[in-house]
């Protein structure tokens, strides 16, 4: 039997380590039980799992986290909610829709939690890496960070037509403008902090949503199929977000997948100590969420479809429908909160984009890439209406995540299997 050496932090639980080996050459060397016997400062450590419980305050910190991280100006506006959900003149439609995203959300966030939680993995190119291979999780790793430096542009053009449809007097190149601005200026001043304290508005956007989308529902849902009529006979257009439904629930449950990769797999990383099933249940709640959310607004737009179809912002149309006197008040209070949210994932995009081709974010090649960047997505943005941004890119880069999907799905269960094997299940 062949010894090896090495020393381990005495905070990381050994079980990972383990895994580590069991998938590295140094696996042959090692008798592989499901209890391995390692020597560590001439001590006999045995491989476990921490089982600690999680409290109630602690879920809901880290499902606010993650609504946070999932809503962009999309959902805070409305418009892809209208494009992928409202436009089919059908609820069937919708619900299909909402089924597929809410599938393939669950199953691709438990995969990227299975290889945060089992082995380690804390990062975008790490978790590929594993389910893809070297080659084919480089082809993967290009899906999501393409997609995010694409979200910059119809972002930008979203935080410009907030403020021209809640402040019409703001023309949408001002809009622009001032989006490019606060986004370059935060990304080249290093304004993080301020970013990640705004960030924490995340959870009352969805809380705001949520309401709006309930209150609508006493006036929308009646018209629904008024709504429908109009849509199946021609009398109002919508822009789609796929060419069927089944293609729209597949594009958006793509698209649903590539933001949140590193951020699911470190999730279950740092709550390690934690047992498994607390990390199932936040993932399984927050697809719950958004997904419902996302098919109630839906629904509200339908029932709307007249004058949502014609919005950049439908979201704020209803704002200001259903609250009546208090309207004006309302509706302003919730562009405050979109204005804010886009900020905040506006400048960790640019920030990301960057970062990539430049070694350093203080550096002057880093500064000046931020800058000319940040003039190509405002005459792009000038020229190509919000609605067709959002579209193009949601809808083809959502097509792109279904692949990352089938592959991180299928070999997740192929791994789980081979785990249960081995008596090495993270259940």
């Amino acid at each position: 039997m062949q010894l090896i050496s090495f020393s381990l932090d005495k905070n990381e639980d050994i079980r990972y380590f383990v895994y580590n080996i069991r998938y590295s050459r140094l696996f042959w060397h090692f008798p592989f039980p499901s209890i391995v016997k390692i020597w560590q400062e001439g001590a006999c450590c045995i491989m476990s799992e921490n089982n600690k419980t999680m409290g109630a305050g602690k879920m809901a910190a880290q499902l606010g986290a993650m609504i946070a991280f999932l809503i962009g100006s999309g959902f805070a506006s409305g418009q892809e909610i209208v494009q992928y959900f409202s436009g089919w003149g059908s609820i069937f439609s919708a619900v299909m829709i909402a089924v597929i995203t809410f599938i393939m959300m669950y199953l691709g966030f438990k995969a990227y939690a299975y290889a945060g939680r089992s082995r380690g993995l804390r990062n975008i190119n790490e978790i590929f890496t594993f389910y893809g291979g070297k080659a084919f999780g480089t082809i993967l790793l290009v899906i999501p960070l393409g997609f995010t430096a694409c979200a910059y542009f119809f972002m930008c053009s979203g935080f410009a037509n907030t403020l021209h449809q809640q402040w019409p007097a703001i023309p949408i190149p001002v809009g622009l403008a001032v989006a490019i601005i606060i986004s370059v200026g935060s990304a080249v001043l290093g304004l993080n902090k301020m970013v990640d304290i705004i960030g924490k508005i995340g959870p009352v956007i969805a809380i705001f949503s949520l309401f709006i989308g309930i209150i609508a529902a006493f006036s929308c849902w009646p018209m629904i199929n008024e709504g429908n009529m109009a849509v199946n006979s021609g009398a109002v257009e919508v822009t789609r977000a796929g060419a069927t439904p089944l293609l729209a629930g597949i594009s958006f449950g793509g698209c649903c997948l590539l933001l949140p990769t590193a951020y699911v797999g470190n999730l279950s990383y740092e709550l390690r100590e934690y047992k498994f099933k607390y990390t199932t249940i936040i993932l399984l709640v927050e697809c719950i969420f958004y997904v419902c959310a996302c098919l109630l607004l839906g629904l509200d737009h339908m029932g709307n479809i007249q004058e949502s179809a014609t919005y950049a912002i439908p979201n704020l149309l209803l704002a200001s429908k259903i609250f009546g006197a208090a309207s004006t008040i309302m509706s302003t209070t919730f562009a405050i909160i979109i204005l804010l949210a886009i900020y905040t994932t506006i400048c960790p995009l640019l920030w990301s984009t960057i970062t990539l081709f430049t070694k350093t974010d203080k550096s002057i090649a880093y500064k000046i890439t931020c800058v000319i960047v940040g003039i190509v997505v405002y005459f792009v943005c000038l020229f190509v209406p919000y609605q067709t941004l959002l579209n193009y890119i949601m809808t083809y880069f959502g097509y792109c995540g279904f692949i990352v999907f089938a592959v991180c799905t299928v070999r997740y269960f192929y791994v789980k299997h081979q785990d249960k094997a081995n008596g090495m299940l993270v259940e």
